[in-house]
């Protein structure tokens, strides 16, 4: 009995190993889009501001809230965050990758609309307040 099991064992790592193979082969076959944008910031609120309020949208999405936020879609990712390019100016890198165009861009455009709207919200609040 005790062989019958090691040999089964066998059979089934042999079959564990092929399908592991398999699934690299057509991960590496998978093409991915990449979808990325830049825009130059007045401050580091509007950053704050637009990492809040895309938490709140993707609230049930998996999330990585380090440095940057990454936010975790089905087929995909995106990232953002802050950074001062040479001229140390603010700029905030909005990023989509993900197995699908029409996903992508669809994400994109998402996060462009949320964007917009929170340097929006900003500009009429500082009207506001000056």
């Amino acid at each position: 009995m005790a062989l019958l099991t090691t040999q089964t064992q066998d059979k089934m790592d042999a079959l564990k190993n092929k399908l592991e193979k398999n699934i690299e082969a057509f991960n590496a076959q998978v093409s991915h889009f990449h979808l990325k944008k830049e825009v130059t910031i007045k401050t580091n609120g509007i950053y704050e501001r637009l990492i809040n309020w895309v938490i709140g949208e993707f609230d049930l999405y998996l999330k990585n809230e380090s440095e940057i936020l990454k936010v975790y879609f089905p087929n995909g990712w995106f990232s953002i965050r802050n950074f001062k390019d040479e001229n140390n100016k603010e700029l905030i890198e909005i990023k989509v990758e993900g197995k699908s165009r029409i996903t992508c861009q669809k994400m994109m455009s998402q996060l462009e609309c949320i964007y917009n709207h929170v340097v929006h919200f900003t500009e009429i609040r500082e009207r506001q307040y000056a």
